[in-house]
């Protein structure tokens, strides 16, 4: 788990290293236009005093992401199928339709391995594919935007495996539902780039299975899940 943990915290710091320096050109090159012209981007972005306003239109973002494991149980299974805390990645492309309401969607993958005595064992990749909205707060000052979020999508746990029945290796999967609340702030580093963090809880039902014999639909128990986000945000 600390391993895990320490490398989110890299990717987390390379986010914002990263778009600290994609800022700094834009930042400064408005800097000197507002020395020539009135009412260039740096001099407005200087005077912000809510940074709602900095929100509508269109956003693009990437963002590292630390996953709490999945507890998998119910009727259709013997015993618990469990995974691990991972980490991994993914994108968002959102759509502020007001300073106050946006909509999105995103798509992420983490790594995650199953616990010693889940069967099958192996290490599975635990995808969320969402879509939701985001809305901003009115307590925003200067440059910094807090948020609650809701979205609905579906998600999925894969691997390909080694099945001792067998005696080959297989394409294991389970797929169903999921929603998810969360919040977080968003802090803009120029008119244009913000850095993002935020958690999530997940919740829903691994209601489909797939593996070499076939696809069936299975009646399993609700299981639920943290996530946390660290991106950085791009607005053209």
């Amino acid at each position: 788990m600390e391993h895990t943990i320490g490398r989110f915290a890299a990717a987390a710091l390379l986010a914002a290293l990263t778009a600290g320096l994609v800022s700094r050109p834009a930042y400064g090159q408005d800097s000197r236009s507002s020395l020539a012209g009135k009412g260039s981007n740096s001099r407005s972005f200087d005077q912000t005093t809510d940074a709602r306003d900095l929100t509508t239109g269109l956003t693009l973002g990437v963002y590292s992401l630390a996953a709490t494991g999945v507890s998998i149980a119910g009727p259709a299974i013997e015993g618990t199928f469990k995974t691990k805390l991972g980490e991994g990645g993914g994108i968002v492309a959102g759509w502020g339709i007001s300073r106050t309401l946006s909509a999105y969607a995103s798509l992420d993958v983490a790594k995650q391995a199953t616990d010693a005595h889940t069967h099958p064992n192996g290490t599975f990749a635990l995808g969320h594919l969402q879509l939701g909205a985001r809305a901003n707060l009115p307590l925003s000052s200067g440059r910094t935007v807090p948020y609650v979020n809701a979205s609905i999508g579906s998600r999925a746990l894969a691997a390909t495996v080694y099945n001792d029945h067998v005696d080959e290796n297989v394409d294991f999967s389970m797929s169903g539902q999921t929603y998810v609340l969360g919040g977080g702030i968003q802090h803009f580093l120029s008119p244009h780039t913000s850095l993002d963090v935020g958690v999530e809880y997940a919740t829903g039902t691994f209601s489909h299975f797939s593996d070499n014999t076939g696809k069936y639909d299975m009646q399993l128990n609700s299981s639920m899940g943290l996530r946390l986000r660290v991106g950085v945000n791009w607005r053209p």
